[in-house]
């Protein structure tokens, strides 16, 4: 119980972020991805399903990217994930090495100070556009 009071205690002020979005249910946090490297990226958010049902992040999609992926880490010899399982009243935290959208096949290099927009799309509460602010780390 100490754990998920502290993981939505950290979830919270993100969510009140210079960008946040809800939909239906799921609250999105501010959104972040790291400079491209060799034509890819990875991006982050934290998200926080408000409802009584379990929903899930099925895909990501960025229009000058070939490809993504839902991953748990950056083990890329092992298969993607389907989705992101969000269980209610549970934050979902994302972040380097650990869960992440992994944008892949970039159209164009992406540094610092850059900002995309990413569409995500839910099993239950379906798509949203966000933007995602490319950043060197967490909290710039």
């Amino acid at each position: 119980m100490k754990r998920r009071t502290f993981l939505l205690l950290a979830l919270l002020p993100s969510l009140a972020y210079a960008h946040s979005y809800k939909l239906g249910d799921i609250a999105i946090g501010h959104a972040w991805g790291l400079p491209s490297k060799d034509g890819e990226t990875q991006i982050f958010m934290p998200l926080f399903n408000s409802g009584k049902t379990t929903d899930s992040l099925v895909s990501a999609t960025y229009e000058f990217a070939k490809s993504s992926e839902l991953r748990t880490n950056n083990d890329y010899s092992r298969p993607a994930q389907t989705g992101f399982e969000l269980a209610p009243k549970k934050p979902f935290p994302m972040r380097p090495t650990a869960h992440h959208i992994r944008l892949m096949g970039l159209a164009k290099p992406l540094t610092s100070g850059d900002r995309i927009s990413v569409t995500l799309k839910f099993a239950m509460a379906g798509e949203t556009n966000i933007e995602v602010h490319i950043q060197d780390k967490a909290g710039e």
